[in-house]
């Protein structure tokens, strides 16, 4: 949580340096093994971040903990993975 505000920078300053800007993009949750509700957030702020930006996120491949780790902190809504092609 200390360092949330220095993470979510760091994440935005690293889209800044993408050119084009993907239509879609995966982000690949399945090294996760562990969140909370500060990572819920920053990770919510990041993908409204390349929403902005004209970028469709999509997370996939969650280990199943992770995803109920979601669902019990209220952030399923806004962090529901995609299903597997």
């Amino acid at each position: 949580m200390e360092r949330a505000r220095e993470l979510h920078q760091f994440l935005v300053g690293r889209l800044d340096g993408v050119t084009p800007t993907p239509a879609q993009t995966t982000i690949d949750l399945s090294r996760v093994s562990d969140i909370d509700a500060c990572g819920c957030q920053l990770l919510a702020l990041f993908l409204e971040n390349l929403k902005r930006r004209g970028t469709a996120p999509l997370l996939a491949a969650p280990p199943l903990a992770l995803s109920e780790q979601i669902e019990a902190l209220g952030f399923h809504d806004l962090l529901a993975a995609q299903p597997e092609p």
